[in-house]
């Protein structure tokens, strides 16, 4: 009988089992065969099961299930999963053009390991990568097998960005990141095939499972990535004419479940509590699509009658230039004008949502946009905005405003995963004392400043990549922290703890420097706060359908 998985909270909503903490393609199997054995037996709550190397995450939705529930379920699969494991993939020939432009990083690999840039490239070459995992960006394949002469640690600090079709080091891994992107690999050579396409399938290329040999290629031209585009639903009924975009104005919902496996994230608004409240006001399903608004809002003319709300942070709403009130339902006549003055209070994102809910096209299971993804684009000015027909709400109904930032703001956080990777120091430093929100923040992760955290010396710099849940707090070997939001699936730097769900609603109202501080709350107070929570907002959808 199999030794009973080991396994961690990984916040309210997620819990991670592991089958080993190495590199080795026989446990990789076993973990791939108990992911699809998972699958084929779904627990009534589970929103998606996602395995990496060793380690195997299942989210879930905290007002359905638990950690204890999850676990014993995992545990079932577990002790009566045969020895065999899942079955091998396909054999990939991928071509890579090596050092130059393609590969900045091929010096340095090679200066690092003693071995000539020649050499590198033999090694690499040589020998097959098994496809461990698909994750942290779209088709972005974690690959064993790599030359031990090759391992070299990750960057301190993550690269901004990568051309597409990167082939990378780090860690005793070799990977590609197929449309770009930021990541803290060393960037050897490129690729020009495409590993990822959106509106292609199967969207990505390789899977986890299949073995790769990377084959020498003097290629000189490389495939542009998928075209950004916002498509609408022929269905869809013109209600708005975009006048001005604003900073940011993106269409969201709760976002893409599903495709964790291919490296495609959850994505959706960063505010949810935002999204369910905006949508419910003016009679739209909680995860309905709708506008969110970084920052400067867009000013949008009505091109027939509708309702609008708009919830979050206050961005200074205004119709027909006079102020307009937040979180309540607003009847709406043709060419009026909807505009936002500005963020008060250090107000950072809002949601806005109209009857029917916008309908832009699907892709993936979901309307929400993911740049990195090449799903959706942000607002430009002429953009004609859709919505599904149907008979308009009768009601004025409000509900109570979500909390605005401004002071300082307390996040509560569940320990770990990864707290064990630092100092007792470390852990005081990152309770003790005040961070701020750095400006450099997107949908993908809020990044802190402050006194860097240090690592325990005998422990790895970095883990073993494992699934992320959106909230996780990763800390690069740098020290500063960086808090993941929706749009990245694994990673291997250390977590020291994982952010309330709730809690990443009220980051997303705030502004670059907003003051930050963290409170422990454990996962049977996490859970129980979020079914709290969740009661709230069943009795606002009751009061509101009335």
């Amino acid at each position: 009988m199999p030794t009973p998985l080991p396994t961690k909270p990984q916040g309210e909503a997620a819990l991670l089992a592991y089958l080993g903490h190495e590199i080795d393609f026989a446990v990789n199997r076993r973990m791939r065969a108990l992911a699809g054995r998972l699958g084929q037996d779904p627990l009534p709550g589970v929103r998606e099961v996602l395995g990496s190397y060793a380690c195997l995450q299942v989210q879930f939705d905290p007002l359905v299930t638990d950690h204890q529930i999850v676990a014993a379920w995992v545990e079932e699969a577990h002790q009566a999963l045969p020895d065999t494991g899942a079955a091998p993939g396909r054999t990939v020939e991928l071509p890579v053009v090596y050092g130059g432009e393609a590969g900045p990083d091929l010096p340095h690999v090679a200066e690092r390991t003693g071995l000539s840039p020649e050499e590198v490239i033999r090694r690499h070459g040589a020998v097959d990568h098994p496809c461990y995992v698909v994750g942290f960006t779209p088709g972005f394949p974690y690959l064993g097998g790599l030359d031990p002469a090759l391992t070299m640690p990750r960057m301190d600090e993550p690269r901004l960005d990568n051309p597409p079709g990167s082939v990378s080091v780090a860690g005793g891994q070799t990977g590609v990141y197929p449309l770009g992107g930021p990541g803290g690999w060393w960037v050897i050579g490129r690729t020009p095939w495409l590993l990822y396409d959106p509106r292609r399938d199967p969207a990505t290329l390789v899977r986890a499972g299949d073995l790769i040999r990377f084959t020498p290629s003097h290629q000189s031209e490389f495939p542009a990535p998928p075209p950004l585009s916002l498509a609408w639903q022929g269905r869809g009924q013109e209600v708005c004419e975009v006048l001005h975009p604003g900073a940011f104005t993106t269409v969201q919902d709760a976002g893409r479940w599903g495709q964790q496996h291919r490296g495609v994230p959850v994505s959706g608004a960063l505010d949810q509590a935002a999204l369910a409240r905006a949508n419910l006001l003016v009679g739209n399903p909680m995860d309905a699509a709708a506008l969110e608004i970084t920052l400067l809002g867009p000013k949008l003319k009505l091109l027939r009658p509708t309702v609008m709300a708009v919830c979050g942070a206050d961005l200074g709403l205004a119709v027909d230039g006079a102020p307009a009130p937040m979180d309540q339902a607003m009847a709406l006549e043709a060419g009026q004008v909807v505009s936002f003055r500005g963020p008060k209070a250090g107000g950072g994102r809002a949601v806005l949502a109209l009857a029917g809910g916008l309908a832009s096209e699907e892709l993936l299971g979901s309307r929400s946009t993911y740049i990195l993804g090449r799903m959706g684009r942000p607002l430009v000015k002429g953009d004609l905005l859709r919505t599904a027909p149907g008979p308009l709400p009768q009601s004025q109904a409000s509900c109570p405003p979500l909390e605005q930032p401004g002071g300082e703001l307390t996040l509560r956080v569940v320990p770990g995963p990864n707290e064990e990777y630092f100092t007792r120091q470390g852990v005081e430093d990152f309770y003790g004392q005040k961070w701020k929100l750095s400006s450099k923040a997107d949908r993908r992760g809020a990044r802190l400043e402050g006194k860097a955290l240090t690592f325990d010396p005998a422990l790895p710099g970095s883990i073993v990549s494992e699934p992320n849940t959106p909230g996780v707090i990763q800390v690069p070997l740098g020290g500063q922290p960086i808090i993941m939001l929706r749009e990245q699936t694994v990673g291997g730097y250390a977590k020291i703890a994982t952010v309330f769900g709730p809690d990443l609603d009220r980051l997303a109202r705030c502004q670059a420097g907003q003051a930050l501080r963290f409170k422990t709350i454990s996962p049977a107070e996490a859970l129980a706060e979020a079914r709290r929570l969740g009661r709230e907002l069943a009795a606002l959808q009751k009061e509101l359908a009335q």
